[in-house]
């Protein structure tokens, strides 16, 4: 299978949505927790909660997991226009 990603920073943002979900949904399950009232109705709420979220967190972070395997190599030197993007031509001079 070819690799999604055609640049390192498609699969940077891509794990940032898979962070920004799992965390969503442990966040969901925790608003649940402490305001659902404590009778049956609303522990069948949280059960729910439970049963919706928990799987989801667990296929966005397979997701960043292999998003993260997925990500392209690094290119560190002169033709690096990936992570330069903007900044101007390279200096000639070099300080030390």
């Amino acid at each position: 299978m070819p690799n999604p990603f055609k640049t390192r920073m498609q699969c940077i943002a891509f794990l940032g949505v898979c962070v920004a979900v799992g965390l969503s949904c442990a966040a969901s399950i925790a608003v649940a927790e402490i305001f659902m009232p404590e009778n049956a109705a609303g522990q069948q709420g949280v059960a729910t909660f439970y049963w919706t979220f928990t799987p989801m967190a667990v296929v966005w972070t397979l997701l960043g997991i292999w998003a993260h395997a997925c990500m392209p190599p690094r290119v560190c030197g002169p033709d690096d226009t990936e992570s330069r993007e903007g900044a101007g031509p390279l200096s000639k001079t070099v300080t030390h």
